[in-house]
């Protein structure tokens, strides 16, 4: 019985940190996509206003 608690438990936390992970990699991702959306975005505004 207390196997089968650890196990479950240690699952759910390997799950918690892998999404951790995997959310962490994403936010990364996602800044580095806005920082290139607010470089492109500034050219158009001044083609558009020229």
């Amino acid at each position: 019985m207390w196997l089968m608690f650890t196990t479950v438990i240690g699952f759910t936390v390997l799950l918690l940190f892998g999404m951790l992970i995997m959310i962490h990699f994403l936010k990364k991702a996602m800044f580095s996509e806005d920082s290139v959306n607010i470089d492109e975005r500034p050219e158009k505004t001044y083609t558009l206003d020229s």
